[in-house]
Order: C-alpha cells, then sequence, then structure tokens
C-alpha cells in the first residue's frame, strides 16, 4: 500500500509539472466552448436566451381528440409562441417540403388515437421530423417537456406505480421549462470530449513502463510491478478528475453556463469516464503498441465526439437506428446524455441505469486490461 500512495502522490506531482499538457486538457476546452458558443449564438440571433430565435414548426393533428386538442392549445399559447412559431398543416407531404425548403424547422404529428391512448394508458407515440438544426432541438426539447406532464397525467390517472412510457418516439433532453444556451451546450460537450483527451494518461503508462529509463529501474527494484502500475494508474486519474473540478468550476461560476444542482452525480459520471477512458487506452496500448494506439485514439475521439453530438447537434444521431445503437453503448454518449438529463430532466435512460451501464462498461474494460497484461507477458501486473 506504501508502494501504491508513494507512486500516486509522484504521479500527481510529476503531470502537474507538465505545463504544457495542463494548459491542453484546461484551457483548450474552455477556448473551444467561447468560440462555439459565441459563434452558434451569433448565427441564431442571441446570446443569452432562445426567445429570439425564429423557431418554426409544424403541427399536424390526425387525431382530433381532446388531449390532441391541449396540445395544439398549448403551442398557441402567447407563452409558446415568444419561442416557436407554430403552424397548423393538413398533409404531411406539404410540411416535409416546406420542411426540406427550410420553411420549418420540425414537424410534430399527433397521430390518430393519440386522445383514447392516453385515456387508456397506453403508448401512443407522437412522430417528430426535424431539420437537424438548434431550433428544431428547441421545439423537440418544448415538445418532450409538454409529453412529461402527460405522462404525469396519465400516471395519475391508472394510479400507476412506475414511470409512464415516453409518448415521443424520437427521445431528447426535456428542458422542464429552462432553455439552454449554445454555451451551456457546449460546456457539457467540450467537458466530455477533454475526457476522452485523458488516454494520453493511460498511454503514458504503457510507455513508462517499456518505453522509458523508469520502468527499466522499477522491474530492476524490489517493486512489485502491479504495485507501480496501480498507483500510476490512479495518480492519472487523480489528475484527470482534478482538471475536471477546475473546468467545471470555470463554466459554472465565471462562464455561468448551467450545470444544474446535483454537481456530485456530475462528478461521478465524469468520474467513471476518465476511468474507462484510462483503462481502454492501457489495453489498447499493451495489445498493439504504444504509437498505434496513439494513432487509434486519434481517430476515435473525433468520431466519437461527433457520434454524441458534441460538435453539432444532427437530427440523424437520434433518429438513425445504427446512430442510436452506438450512442446507447458509447461511453462519452452515454456520460453526456447523463449528465444533460441531471440538468435539464428528461424521459431516456434512468441516472441508475446510466451509471451502471458506465459501471458494466468499466469492467469489461478492466477484464480486457488484465487480458491484455498476460498476453504481454506481463503475468505477475495482472493478478
Amino acid at each position: 500500500m506504501r508502494e501504491i500512495a508513494a507512486v500516486f502522490l509522484s504521479t500527481v506531482r510529476m503531470n502537474f509539472r507538465d505545463r504544457r499538457s495542463l494548459i491542453f486538457m484546461i484551457l483548450f476546452p474552455i477556448v473551444l466552448t467561447l468560440i462555439l458558443g459565441t459563434a452558434l449564438s451569433s448565427v441564431s440571433g442571441s446570446s443569452d436566451t432562445a426567445e429570439k430565435l425564429d423557431s418554426r414548426a409544424a403541427l399536424i393533428n390526425q387525431d382530433h381528440g381532446a388531449m390532441a386538442g391541449r396540445m395544439e392549445k398549448f403551442f398557441r399559447s402567447p407563452e409558446i409562441r415568444k419561442i416557436v412559431h407554430t403552424k397548423t398543416y393538413r398533409s404531411l407531404s406539404t410540411a416535409k417540403a416546406d420542411l426540406k425548403k427550410q420553411k420549418l424547422d420540425a414537424i410534430i404529428v399527433i397521430n390518430k388515437g393519440f386522445t383514447q391512448a392516453v385515456e387508456n394508458g397506453s403508448s401512443k407515440k407522437l412522430d417528430f421530423i426535424t431539420s437537424g438544426d438548434m431550433e428544431s432541438s428547441l421545439i423537440k426539447n418544448i415538445t418532450q417537456s409538454y409529453l412529461q406532464r402527460i405522462n404525469a397525467y396519465r400516471a395519475a390517472a391508472a394510479f400507476a406505480p412506475q414511470p409512464a412510457a415516453p409518448l415521443l418516439a424520437d427521445h431528447a433532453l426535456s428542458i422542464n421549462g429552462k432553455i439552454p444556451r449554445s454555451s451551456d451546450y457546449y460546456a457539457v460537450t467540450m467537458l466530455i470530449m477533454i475526457i476522452l483527451y485523458a488516454s494520453a494518461y493511460g498511454l503514458n503508462v504503457v510507455r513508462e513502463m517499456n518505453l522509458s529509463p523508469i520502468g527499466y529501474r522499477i522491474r530492476s527494484l524490489p517493486v512489485r510491478q502491479i504495485n507501480y502500475l496501480i498507483g500510476k494508474t490512479l495518480g492519472q486519474l487523480a489528475t484527470v478528475f482534478l482538471q475536471i473540478i477546475v473546468l467545471v468550476t470555470f463554466f459554472k461560476f465565471i462562464y455561468h453556463a448551467n450545470f444544474g444542482s446535483n454537481l456530485p452525480f456530475i462528478f461521478l459520471v465524469c468520474f467513471l469516464l476518465g476511468f474507462i477512458i484510462i483503462l481502454l487506452s492501457i489495453a489498447l496500448a499493451l495489445l498493439f503498441s504504444y504509437k498505434m494506439a496513439d494513432t487509434i485514439l486519434d481517430l476515435a475521439i473525433p468520431v466519437a465526439t461527433f457520434l454524441a453530438g458534441g460538435y453539432v447537434k444532427l437530427s440523424i444521431l437520434d433518429t438513425n437506428p445504427i446512430a442510436v445503437a452506438l450512442n446507447s453503448w458509447l461511453p462519452n454518449a452515454v456520460a453526456q446524455n447523463l449528465v444533460f438529463q441531471n440538468i435539464y430532466g428528461g424521459t431516456g435512460q434512468t441516472a441508475a441505469g446510466g451509471v451502471l451501464k458506465l459501471t458494466l462498461i468499466a469492467l469489461a474494460i478492466l477484464l480486457l486490461t488484465i487480458a491484455a497484461l498476460r498476453r504481454n507477458n506481463h503475468a505477475d501486473l495482472s493478478k
């Protein structure tokens, strides 16, 4: 235990002496968030609220029941009309044509049987067709927020002890009456992205163990190599976690981005993601080589960030079955959705379910790392 603690402390000290890495891990996401947040706010015409966005939605009522009528009334209310300009269409083909011409940002279809399904306590989903821009995401959030009220109504009417099933076919984070700024969105996505780049710390563990003079000296000393590996890994993880605390503190209290009120949960999710990324980079470096693992991760991180909607929110990422399947198990996408749901609410996976999924991914990668150690003639390290 003393050996692990000594290696742990020395690793943290060495990492904080590496000013180049610290600047990249802390300043890079801050600068990128400022650029993306400001650029998107300029495009949308507002830097503070989404009320000035020119959001245009088509509402097609194929049900004409009481609940469908209430939903139409909701979108015509003065409060909502300040945010979304809603136009009623009779033909779906006409609405799709206007969407292609960029006259609309989204189409909401209230399917026939919607009112009866709500009153009977069964699930009848709506169809949501989106252009994929920031305005369409806003309309989707407002729609989901209203449907949560219907879910509550249905659950109360049926005296159901469990939450009712979501009524919107295309799931998205719910704002629950709060509208996120572009800077709020990118503060979260850039935080998640920078945790992915913590893979460099994991690669450094293998590089020092196999390629540096420090590793050679460790192997020649009467020190258990597993203690060195554990201490080194924990030291890298602690460094990443301290950087996460600095970033969240800056975004929340200086940049005034919305991180909600439950920071401990957000830190837990970020810690699990950091643990997964460091373990994965160690496993890849052992299975292939340091340089090959570095190349793989350099390619994989931008792709994973794109698929999770880190650079831009695209509707295809929420509707395409392949993208949805990938995002349901991509660690960064799972973590990002958990953070958004914790801040804004939503009807996706539960917090406990998401944390359990991240834990299972971490355990699977831990087993992969142990197998990689044995494969590389480090059987003593895998015990």
